[in-house]
């Protein structure tokens, strides 16, 4: 609940809405008192030690030869139920012996009856002919699991209908979606705030939603005339298509080219109807003064210390499984380098070298050998072999950089943000009583709308930041408020009722497991030291550049493209003439060329380094940006290659090598992946643990006959 209701949305409308293979919800399931008592002797004896020894190994981290960390994926409820019914039973060496002569006869093909099979062998009865299951209390029929399927959209529908294990594990969901609610009838979140906070938003984002596809479909009007007149326009663009058949397609394009106008104006009615009272004085928060930062940084030294760094160039060779070979390699590669050839040189020549120009290695960073052998150096100075893990090593000191403490002036950027932050929650906690604004009557607290502005991402409260940004989400949630409204006038919340049901299943689920598995996770500092000593070459900072580019627009017709490629040309034979030929200066062509005016004027120079982000999103965009300019080495230019809509020239003015990233940066990174394995591990066993605990029976007579139902597809057109 922490991260806040808008991520609890998000899942919950995936789970939902379609990007899970199964669902989360089923209708209340309440069995007869006679069927009940046909369930007692059904309970399923398991060794839950074997299970959860097994979830664990499975789902340990692997890292791949390649560097890339993989998080192997847990087994799905269905798969845990396949081992209960494999393990230890008397069939195992027949289903082998069966398994592979059905798949060398082209078996595969009638892979589900195999499945139903094997289970069939060990099942017990059903108490009911469409009876698929039962727990303590309850049932669960063929009814109820078709009905749970009709709220999964088709594709996952077909998903389910297509594999029986995810069948079953659809029903093991139901089971605990029915475990939750009594578990909920007990704990009472209602009286939960965050609960009711959560809920609260769920609903008017329901509600919301409906009242846009309302809107869309019914209260925009597109006139037949106007739908004739687009169609008319637009002969070519339909080719043989008659009016009649694109109709709708026109109308909804129409609808889509009016759709924010009519809204606006729909808000504005509402707004012109209502009485509404601002009190935005409130969101000026009091800038920070100079002592106040003055006082943050004397408070906070410790943070801005730098340790000792070397900037090295160096070669390294990796031992594998001859020790011999890889010194042999090394020392041929010192006598060169001594001899006059470069790093690169050497590089190229000797078989097993690996070259890092100018990498920045702060102390404790790397093996203790490593460090014991380059902090020693002076700067220019060219160390032995040296052996340092499972490597060895030829390092240049390049510069030697002491341990120092940042200046103001150097982390004063951050330490406003830092002290910003703090007086912005001061002044808001002092504040939280008071009105910001009124409508129809009823108040909004400042410590209301501060917490609507925490919740929102981090990426978006950078666009409502300043007291100018607060005052547009201000009159964001006014607009927000008086929509909610106009949607409970119309009823959409009871039209809406079963969804909100579901979404309430959902947060409860995340409520009992944050309770029954989040709050008992515990990463210690040895877990953090040990992933991090055993993946030491995953925690490193990528490399970064200065650039500058030149950057030409490629524009929209044929002709124009023809004419910015030769534009592009032209400015790269000026900048790279060709053999025994002087470049002209970059700067000035950018001037010249370069239609991206602000770095155009600093002669194409970028302000900021470049390199690869963590940001998943950004750097899929930027990648190939990135990949050009990242291969060039200092003063070196790029031929102009294309990204999105334009061409580039780029030119490296400074790079840096990948920088090992310290064992307290990297902790945090650290912590959330093993939160979330031990998570994922947890989370299997909690769902093991109460369908044990409830007695749950699965019965695969039933189950075969529903899934082949499934199997046979509808008639197009079923006879009256």
């Amino acid at each position: 609940m922490a991260e806040g209701w808008k991520q609890i949305w998000e899942d919950i409308r995936n789970a939902l809405r379609g990007t899970e293979a199964k669902g989360e919800a089923a209708p209340s399931l309440e069995p007869s008192e006679s069927q009940q008592s046909n369930f007692e002797d059904q309970a399923i004896e398991d060794d839950q030690e074997t299970i959860a020894s097994s979830l664990i190994e499975e789902s340990k981290e692997a890292l791949e030869p390649s560097g890339e960390l993989i998080l192997e994926p847990s087994p799905t409820p269905g798969q845990v139920w396949m081992r209960r019914l494999y393990r230890g039973g008397s069939y195992l060496l027949m289903a082998i012996i069966l398994l592979a002569a059905f798949w060398f006869a082209g078996g595969y093909r009638w892979a589900p009856d195999v499945y139903f099979w094997w289970l069939r062998l060990t099942a017990p009865k059903p108490p009911a002919s469409d009876v698929v299951a039962t727990f303590d209390g309850g049932q669960i029929t063929i009814a109820d699991v078709d009905a749970h399927l009709k709220l999964l959209l088709p594709e996952e529908y077909q998903s389910v209908a297509g594999s029986p294990e995810t069948l079953l594990a659809v029903i093991e969901d139901m089971v605990t979606d029915e475990l939750t609610r009594r578990w909920a009838a007990a704990r009472q979140p209602d009286q939960d705030e965050t609960f009711s906070h959560t809920m609260q938003h769920i609903n008017e984002s329901l509600n919301l939603e409906s009242l846009d596809l309302q809107l869309h479909e019914n209260e925009i009007p597109v006139s037949e005339s106007e739908i004739q007149a687009y169609y008319e326009s637009n002969k070519a663009q339909f080719g043989d298509l008659t009016l009649d058949q694109v109709r709708e397609q026109i109308r909804q394009t129409l609808v889509s080219e009016r759709e924010q106008d009519y809204i606006d104006q729909y808000i504005q009615r509402l707004k012109d109807n209502a009485s509404i009272s601002r009190n935005f004085d409130l969101l000026n928060v009091p800038a920070p003064s100079e002592d106040d930062l003055r006082r943050y940084y004397d408070v906070n030294l410790e943070q801005f210390q730098l340790p000792r760094q070397v900037l090295v160039d160096e070669l390294q060779f990796a031992i594998g499984g001859d020790e011999a070979a890889a010194r042999k390699n090394a020392d041929d590669a010192l006598l060169k380098i001594r001899s006059g050839a470069t790093f690169e040189e050497v590089a190229q020549t000797i078989v097993g070298a690996s070259f890092q120009g100018d990498i920045t290695a702060p102390e404790g960073t790397r093996e203790p050998e490593w460090d014991a052998a380059v902090f020693e150096l002076t700067d220019g100075e060219l160390s032995d072999v040296f052996r340092a893990g499972d490597s060895f090593y030829i390092v240049r000191l390049n510069q030697f950089r002491p341990a120092r403490t940042k200046s103001l002036d150097e982390v004063r950027t951050e330490v406003l943000t830092a002290v910003q932050q703090q007086k912005t929650d001061e002044w808001f906690a002092a504040n939280a009583s008071k009105t910001i604004f009124t409508v129809k009557g009823k108040g909004y607290t400042l410590g209301e709308f501060y917490q609507e502005y925490q919740e929102l991402p981090i990426s978006t409260q950078s666009q409502y930041a300043g007291a100018d940004g607060m005052q547009k989400l201000a009159e964001a949630l006014i607009e927000r408020l008086l929509l909610v409204e106009d949607t409970y006038d119309q009823l959409l919340d009871v039209q809406n009722k079963p969804l909100s049901d579901e979404s309430r299943l959902q947060v409860l689920k995340q409520m009992m497991h944050q309770e029954e598995v989040d709050d008992k996770i515990q990463v210690t500092d040895e877990e953090l030291q040990k992933f991090y000593d055993e993946n030491i070459d995953l925690m490193a900072l990528p490399p970064k550049a200065r650039i500058r580019y030149i950057r030409i627009g490629l524009g929209q017709t044929e002709d124009e493209q023809k004419a910015a490629r030769a534009r592009a040309d032209e400015a790269y034979k000026k900048l790279v003439p060709g053999l025994f030929q002087q470049g002209a200066d970059f700067a000035g062509i950018a001037q010249e060329y370069s239609e991206d005016p602000e770095t155009a004027a600093q002669g194409g120079e970028l302000s900021e380094w470049i390199g690869e982000s963590d940001d998943i999103l950004a750097e899929v965009q930027l990648h190939p940006f990135h990949e050009v300019a990242l291969a060039l080495q200092p003063d070196e230019i790029s031929q102009p290659f294309q990204f999105g809509d334009s061409l580039y020239i780029v030119q490296v003015i400074e790079r840096s090598g990948p920088e090992q990233l310290p064992f307290e940066q990297a902790k945090p990174y650290i912590e959330e992946i093993l939160t979330q394995q031990k998570h994922d591990e947890q989370m299997v066993q909690l769902q093991e643990t109460l369908l044990k605990q409830a007695n749950f029976v699965i019965y695969p007579t039933v189950l075969e006959k529903y899934f082949q139902e499934l199997q046979t597809p509808a008639p197009l057109n079923p006879s009256p």
